[in-house]
C-alpha cells in the first residue's frame, strides 16, 4: 500500500496528462456534431454505474470495506485502456477519448458527490471521520482533472511537438497504468487471495449488469455500431489504478482494494470475450 500511496498519484497524473494529449479540437468537434452519442455515453458512465453500485451494495450483505471498494470503483472515470480497446473493436475512438476525458475532468466533483451519496443511502460511517470531502475534491482535481487540462493545453498550444510524442506518451501511460495495478495486487496478494471467494461472484455479477445495461441503452438510443461499441467498452473498463490510489489516500486498510483488484482482472477477461465475439461477427 505504501507504494500506491507514494507513487500512485504521480502515476495517475502522468496517465491523465497523456490522456489529455489525445484530445484535440478536431476530435471534440467530431463528437459534438452528434451530441446524442456523447450524452448516452455520459449517462451510462456517470449515472448507470453508480446506481448499479448503490443497488448492489444496498442489497448484498458485505463488509463495509468491500461495499466502499465496489462503489468507489463504479464512480471512477473509465480506464485509459478503453481508448485502445475501442480501436481494437473498430469503435468510435474519438467518442471514447472524449468520454474518458470529460469524466476525468469532472471527477473532482462527481467522486466526492457520490461518496456523500454513499454515506447517506448505504448508511455507512466508514467515510464520515476519515475524509474531508472538500480537501478530497482538491486532491482529486490536482491528480486527475488538472493533468487532463495540461495535456489538452500542451497538445493544442505545442501541437507540432506533442503530436510526435503522443504515441510514446500513450504507450508509457499504458505500461504505467498496468504496472500500478499489478504492483498493488502483487504487494497485497496474500491478503487478496483469501478474500476472492467473498466478492468474486459479486464482481462478476456487477460486470454482467454493467454490460447488459450499457448494451440495452446503446441498442435503443445509439444508431451507429462504432459508437455503441465505444460506449459499452467505456462502461465496462473502470480505472482500477485510480481506484487504488484514491482509496489509498483515504484508508490504510487494504480490504477496500479487494473488489477493485478482482474487477480489474475480470474486466479484461470480459473484454477479450467481447472483442472475440466482434471478430467472429466480422
Amino acid at each position: 500500500m505504501e507504494f500506491v500511496k507514494l507513487a500512485g498519484p504521480f502515476g495517475v497524473f502522468f496517465v491523465m496528462f497523456s490522456l489529455g494529449l489525445n484530445l484535440t479540437i478536431e476530435k471534440f468537434t467530431k463528437v459534438f456534431k452528434n451530441p446524442n452519442n456523447l450524452i448516452v455515453g455520459l449517462f451510462c458512465q456517470i449515472i448507470i454505474l453508480p446506481v448499479i453500485g448503490l443497488i448492489v451494495t444496498f442489497l448484498v450483505p458485505l463488509e463495509s470495506e468491500f461495499r466502499f471498494g465496489i462503489f468507489l470503483l463504479l464512480i471512477m472515470p473509465s480506464a485509459a485502456m478503453s481508448n485502445y480497446a475501442s480501436r481494437l473493436a473498430n469503435g468510435d475512438v474519438s467518442l471514447s477519448i472524449c468520454l474518458t476525458s470529460i469524466c476525468a475532468l469532472f471527477s473532482f466533483i462527481t467522486i466526492p458527490f457520490y461518496l456523500k451519496i454513499f454515506t447517506i443511502f448505504i448508511n455507512e460511517n466508514l467515510l464520515s471521520t476519515d475524509i474531508n470531502l472538500f480537501l478530497f475534491s482538491i486532491k482529486t482535481f490536482t491528480w486527475i482533472t488538472l493533468p487532463v487540462f495540461l495535456g489538452i493545453f500542451c497538445r493544442n498550444k505545442f501541437n507540432i511537438i506533442f503530436e510526435k510524442l503522443t504515441f510514446t506518451f500513450d504507450r508509457a501511460a499504458l505500461i504505467l497504468f498496468i504496472s500500478i495495478v499489478l504492483i498493488a495486487i502483487y504487494t497485497e496478494k496474500d491478503n487478496l487471495i483469501g478474500y476472492f471467494n467473498d466478492v468474486g461472484v459479486i464482481m462478476s455479477l456487477i460486470l454482467f449488469l454493467i454490460f447488459v445495461s450499457s448494451f440495452i441503452i446503446t441498442q435503443i438510443y445509439v444508431d451507429d455500431i462504432s459508437s455503441r461499441r465505444a460506449i459499452r467498452i467505456e462502461a465496462l473498463l473502470q480505472n482500477g489504478a485510480m481506484g487504488f490510489v484514491i482509496g489509498a489516500l483515504i484508508f490504510s486498510e487494504i480490504m477496500y482494494l479487494v473488489p477493485i483488484a478482482i474487477y480489474a482482472l475480470l474486466q479484461y477477461c470480459f473484454l477479450l470475450f467481447y472483442l472475440g465475439n466482434i471478430q467472429l461477427k466480422n
